[in-house]
């Protein structure tokens, strides 16, 4: 008669999965409905693009573009070479168009926001920052076809735009800029436009090898 196969236990770790290329994020929540939580786990290769996230803020309403292709969601995946961020601004209340910006990435998140959890460095760092180091170009015409969202677009004729005081009829209730201006972005503009703004900001990346 065969022996009975001796009884073991499953650990966690035999289905353990790791890579010496990928990065394991993992994205977390434990808010409603109460009592449930959840993760969602997405491998990421860091040689292959990075994961870009965007803070934004307006006076108004506003489009955002990354290389000709409107935001679906506040994070984008940027592969090595040239790109742009581009919006248009639609300022409400007799405010002027202002905004304020951040598309970044690096290991550690800004003080108050939140990263995913990671399964090792990626050891490198993107920072555009409207006032604070990038160079944002602003056009108060309306540009023709959608040429100006892409890179690759004749923008010589546009203005830079510069660190302004933030215009809103609230500042003391404003949470939303505070949060973009923890990311260390600025508050910037065309001095004395009061209509619709379009704006450019054009970028490179480049990954490099393995961290």
């Amino acid at each position: 008669m065969a022996k009975k196969r001796e009884v073991q236990v499953n650990a966690v770790s035999r289905y353990e999965k790791s890579s010496g290329r990928l990065v394991l994020e993992e994205y977390s929540s434990c808010e409603v409905p109460a009592g449930c939580g959840g993760a969602i786990l997405r491998w990421i290769d860091p040689q292959e693009a990075l994961p870009l996230h965007l803070w934004g803020w307006t006076t108004g309403g506003a489009d955002f573009f990354f290389d000709g292709a409107p935001f679906t969601s506040s994070r984008v995946d940027a592969r090595a070479g040239r790109h742009v961020l581009a919006l248009s601004v639609r300022p409400k209340d007799g405010l002027p168009p202002q905004l304020a910006l951040a598309l970044r990435y690096s290991d550690d998140g800004p003080e108050g926001t939140v990263e995913p959890d990671r399964s090792r460095s990626i050891g490198r760092k993107v920072e555009v920052l409207s006032g604070a180091g990038a160079v944002m170009l602003g056009s108060t015409t309306p540009p023709k076809g959608e040429g100006w969202r892409e890179p690759g677009f004749d923008d010589s004729g546009w203005q830079p735009l510069v660190r302004m005081k933030a215009a809103t009829k609230d500042p003391e209730k404003n949470w939303h800029l505070e949060q973009v201006l923890k990311t260390g972005a600025r508050v910037i503009g065309l001095p004395g436009q009061t209509g619709p703004l379009w704006v450019r900001c054009t970028f490179d990346i480049a990954l490099g090898g393995a961290p």
